[in-house]
Parts: C-alpha cells; structure tokens; sequence
C-alpha cells in the first residue's frame, strides 16, 4: 500500500515537474494584417511562463507549412530565463508564397530545451492571408468620333483593378473591318501599372459607312512575378445616327443646300421675267 502511495506521488511529482516547464504562447499581432500572397509577415509572439517555477533553458523552433518558409529568420528563437509569471516577446518573419489562398494558414512551434531534450508540446498558429488577385481592365474612356464615315481620335484607358503590380505592359490593337488606322502604329509599350492605377493611350481612327457600334479588338501583354500573360478584349465605340446626332446639336444642319437651290430659283425667275419683259 505504502509503495503505491508513493508511485503516486512520485507521478505527480513527476507531471508538476513538467507542466512547471510549459509555456504559454500566443501571436501578439502580425504585420501586415492580412498579409498578401508573395509578401513578408512580421510575427510577434507573446510568451508567458505561467507556472511557478523558473524556466532557464527553452528554445522555441519554429516550423513553417505551406504557404510560409522562413525569411532572414532562424527557426530557433532562444527564449532564455523567463521566471514564473514573466512575459517576453519575439519576432521572427515569414514568407508568404506567391500561390497562397485566401484565408487562415498554419505554421507551428515546438517547445525545446538547450540540452537537446525534446518536450511533447507544439502550438499551432493561424496567419491571416490575403490573395493577390490579379485583373486589367481595359475600356473606351473618350472619343470624338460621333458617326459613322468620320475619322476622329478614342482614347483607351488600361485599369489595374487587381491587387498585383503589373510589368512590361504592352498595347496593340488587332485588325478589324469596322475602321482604319490613322494612327502611325496599332502598338504603344506602356511598361508597369501599379495596382489600384490607370494609364491611358490615343488612337486615330477613320470608321467605316453604315454603322452603329465600332468593334475595336485589342491585345495586351504583360509580366507578374516573372510570369508573361496575354489577353484578348473587344472593345465597343456606340455610335449615332446622323439624325440621332442632329437632334442632340452634335451635328449642325447645313442649309448650303437650299441656298444654292432658292439662288438658282431666283436666277430663274430673274430670266423669265426680263424675256416676257421684253414681249410684253
């Protein structure tokens, strides 16, 4: 009976021995929040020794998972003495890969000692991540082509709207049948687009008779993260009719016309009257 007692004890001994080394750790903040696919996150950990003992000889290893690695960092964070109810603080950083998907991702620590004895704790812990979405925008922002059968200029304007910067942007416009090119080129380099940004490039153009839209195809090229993607867009120019355009004084009414019909009526008339003139 004696010794059971005494296994007893021996095995509490034995668990508040080790509980008495357990650390409690917790992220502290991440900057940024959420971090985006491709960047660097500055992680802080809040570590506290919540027992009553003094711990003297824990290291913490970091180990990253899919979608982080290491950056500039060591896995191994040396904690040092930290005595009972005493909080420290760490920072390391991660590398967020370029194929990340939105959401929570894990990474873990283990609970080490210097003597090369391995505790069985690990923490998991879960880093905000923000995919870059990556999207170009391509439309017609002005043009003072009103009607068909008129030559006149467009302007196209190129939107970033996703959250990646763009390289190496390039602008061509395709062959079409609704118009010709006046321009000297149907190609302009325009080189980087940051995200949330604009640029926009003129064309001259002479439209064709008997239309209503003016379909402009157009190709852009461009690089993100060493990675080349073309893209086709159609564009559409809207048109008016020549009485549509008349009744909104984009188009003037020309009375050249009929003055050169009522001058000719007038000769007419002046004739006639000196040849019955002369009869009479």
């Amino acid at each position: 009976m004696k010794r059971l007692i005494f296994l007893v004890l021996l095995l509490i001994l034995f668990s508040f021995s080790v509980n008495a080394q357990r650390l409690r750790i917790d992220i502290a903040n991440q900057d940024p929040n959420p971090v985006r696919a491709g960047e660097v996150v500055e992680v802080t950990l809040k570590i506290e020794n919540t027992m009553d003992l003094t711990d003297h000889n824990t290291t913490l290893e970091i180990i990253p998972e899919f979608p982080f690695s290491l950056y500039a960092s060591s896995p191994f964070i040396d904690i040092g003495r930290i005595d009972s109810r005493e909080v420290t603080y760490k920072d390391f950083k991660l590398k967020v890969d370029n194929n990340a998907a939105d959401g929570k991702s894990k990474f873990t620590i283990k609970h080490r000692y210097k003597d090369d004895k391995e505790d069985s704790s690990k923490y998991e812990f879960f880093i905000n991540v923000e995919k870059k979405r990556l999207e170009i925008k391509p439309y017609i922002v002005a043009s003072d082509i009103v009607t068909s059968g008129n030559s006149g200029k467009f302007t196209i304007e190129i939107a970033n709207v996703g959250r990646q910067n763009i390289q190496s942007l390039e602008l061509e416009l395709s062959d079409s049948t609704d118009y010709k090119l006046l321009s000297t080129s149907n190609y302009i380099y325009i080189g980087d687009l940051e995200a949330d940004d604009t640029e926009s490039e003129d064309f001259s153009i002479y439209v064709n008779e008997n239309l209503n839209n003016v379909n402009i195809p157009i190709k852009l090229k461009y690089e993100v993260n060493d990675e080349i993607f073309e893209k086709d867009f159609n564009l559409v120019l809207n048109l008016l009719t020549k009485e549509e355009a008349k009744k909104v004084g984009l188009i003037k009414n020309s009375y050249t016309t009929y003055i050169i019909i009522i001058i000719l009526v007038l000769i007419a008339i002046f004739f006639l009257y000196r040849k019955f003139r002369k009869k009479w």
